[in-house]
């Protein structure tokens, strides 16, 4: 990033957006596009700033003139929503409302639309101090962000870097539109044309089908907008690469539960004499230690335990692909303490039920060696 960076770069894609410049009460619509109260509220998540204090921050970042490229307009659509039930809605004066007949907690209910599987490039052009200072909160936000509302998660990394413009126009045409996959991002020929919405340059004279819209915060918290004029237009941008590959070029799916995991596990279990390879206890389950090589090598017998501790153990160490061997040395003390932890935890029950199991075992052990002697 240049010091004298004046652009910056976001990318809002998600499953859901909600971009709302005009909900009231119980009936909460979108916009098709991110509204700037919205992206102004993700840029102070991101620098952790608190509602009461927001209005200092927002005097200076609804400086910053916005523009936005639609790379996926996604389609709109409408959720059932209830709050406060069986607890309760604040009224303006701070007493909980309560239905008037039934003297019951009042549940809140709304109906709310949603932006569907949307992308949009956002760009915010300004001072260059405010540029670097917002791509510094990006880089390690304080706060989670969002799009428009807590529930609408990004799906790709928000914060696309920074760059040097002359017009807002110049800023979206210089990053390539990429289809995802080419039989759902359908491309013919070399360009794109993607409609695109610019703020306009305050203190001049509107063009003819400008846009009035009022969602340039002044505080977050309660309701105080100032408006600005938006203009709407297309542009032609080139066609990058897919950023997904399709299906067909991946290589296909291995069930590691599949019939060649059954054969081996038979062997596998006869190898270890049904034995748990960990305590030697009756051996329930054959864990593997790779998902993508199944062999009789690549599989241990266990107890449910030793099983259940393996397993807690790859989750915390978040292991995919490759897993823990129970009876490499190196995992023993580990082991151990994970066993410990999933016996204590229990129910009594079901440390009752471990004992009892592992007791009946070693007296049928016992008694099947004394008749082997005699």
């Amino acid at each position: 990033m240049s010091s004298g960076d004046n652009t910056l770069f976001l990318r809002l894609a998600a499953p859901m957006q909600a971009w709302g410049t005009s909900s009231r009460f119980q009936l909460r619509r979108t916009d098709a596009y991110p509204s700037k109260s919205g992206v102004l509220g993700l840029l102070l998540c991101a620098k952790g700033i608190q509602r009461e204090d927001s209005a200092r921050e927002l005097a200076t970042l609804s400086m910053l003139r916005m523009g936005v490229r639609v790379d996926r307009c996604g389609r709109m659509d409408w959720d059932y929503h209830t709050a406060g039930a069986k607890i309760g809605i604040r009224s303006a004066e701070g007493k909980i409302k309560k239905t008037a007949t039934t003297g019951e907690y009042e549940t809140l209910l709304s109906r709310r639309q949603y932006l569907i599987d949307a992308s949009f490039l956002v760009v915010l052009q300004g001072d260059a101090d405010i540029i670097a200072d917002c791509a510094n909160a990006l880089n390690e936000p304080v706060w989670p962000v969002f799009l428009g509302r807590k529930c609408c998660i990004p799906t790709e990394p928000v914060f696309m870097g920074t760059g040097k413009f002359d017009t807002l126009h110049e800023a979206l045409e210089s990053i390539l539109w990429q289809p995802r996959i080419s039989t759902i991002d359908s491309n013919e020929g070399e360009t794109r044309a993607l409609d695109i919405y610019i703020e306009h340059l305050p203190g001049t004279p509107p063009p003819s089908g400008a846009r009035l819209v009022y969602d340039v915060p002044r505080g977050f918290g309660f309701y105080n907008y100032g408006a600005r004029w938006v203009i709407a237009s297309q542009m032609t941008v080139a066609v990058g690469n897919v950023t997904q590959i399709p299906v067909s070029h991946v290589a296909p799916y291995k069930n590691p539960y599949g019939s060649a995991f059954q054969k081996a596990r038979k062997e596998r279990l006869e190898k270890d004499h049904e034995l748990c390879v960990f305590c030697k206890s009756p051996a329930e389950d054959v864990h593997h230690l790779n998902y993508d090589d199944v062999r009789v090598d690549t599989l241990r017998s266990l107890c449910k335990l030793c099983h259940d501790a393996c397993t807690m153990l790859e989750y915390g160490n978040e292991m995919h692909i490759q897993r823990i061997d129970p009876a490499d040395p190196a995992n023993r003390f580990l082991m151990v303490e994970q066993i410990n932890r999933l016996i204590s935890e229990r129910r009594l029950g079901q440390r009752r039920k471990i004992l009892e199991s592992t007791r009946n075992w070693v007296k049928d052990y016992k008694d099947s060696s004394a008749e082997e002697d005699y």
